[in-house]
């Protein structure tokens, strides 16, 4: 977990989502950090390498919900 400036603790991953649907994961996320940016692909799919605190990726099943594969992360 991340620090806030007033000592709170800030989420930085989220296990829990994984195999849920990505509508559900992404609202989960969101609710718990609103400062972040999404960004959902593919499991499988290469990414550009680099760290960004205010970036989540979302690794997801192709099928007919878009299962979230991978625990997705700050980073």
């Amino acid at each position: 977990m991340a620090m806030m400036s007033g000592g709170e603790s800030l989420k930085t991953s989220w296990p829990e989502v994984v195999g849920m649907g990505l509508l559900l994961a992404a609202r989960k996320i969101r609710g718990d950090r609103a400062d972040v940016r999404l960004e959902v692909y593919r499991v499988g799919t290469a990414v550009e390498p680099g760290h960004d605190d205010h970036r989540v990726r979302i690794f997801v099943n192709i099928d007919a919900t878009y299962t979230v594969a991978l625990t997705p992360f700050v980073g």
